[in-house]
C-alpha cells in the first residue's frame, strides 16, 4: 500500500507540473476537487450505496486520491517556482 501512495504521489507532481506549466489551472482545480469529492463521498457513502462490494471504490478514493492531491498541489508548486526564477534569472 506503501508503493500504491508513493506512486501516487510522484504521478500527482509529475502531473500537477505539466499542467501548471501549461497554463491548465482551471483543469488542475477542477481535477483537485473532483478528488476530494470522490474521497468524501466514499468516506460518507452508506456501505450499500457504493458499487459491487465497494472495495474497489474504497481503495480508489481513500489510498489513492489524498497523494495523488497533494502531489497534484506540489507539482503546480514546484512549476510555479520554476516560471518565478526563470522570470528572475
Amino acid at each position: 500500500m506503501t508503493a500504491i501512495a508513493i506512486a501516487c504521489v510522484i504521478i500527482g507532481c509529475a502531473v500537477g507540473y505539466v499542467m501548471a506549466r501549461r497554463y491548465m489551472v482551471r483543469l488542475l482545480v477542477a481535477l483537485i476537487l473532483a478528488l476530494i469529492a470522490a474521497f468524501l463521498f466514499v468516506l460518507n457513502a452508506p456501505h450499500d450505496a457504493l458499487p459491487g462490494d465497494g472495495y474497489a471504490a474504497v481503495v480508489v478514493s481513500l489510498l489513492m486520491a489524498p497523494p495523488m492531491v497533494s502531489g497534484l498541489i506540489g507539482g503546480a508548486i514546484v512549476a510555479w517556482l520554476a516560471n518565478r526564477h526563470a522570470k528572475v534569472s
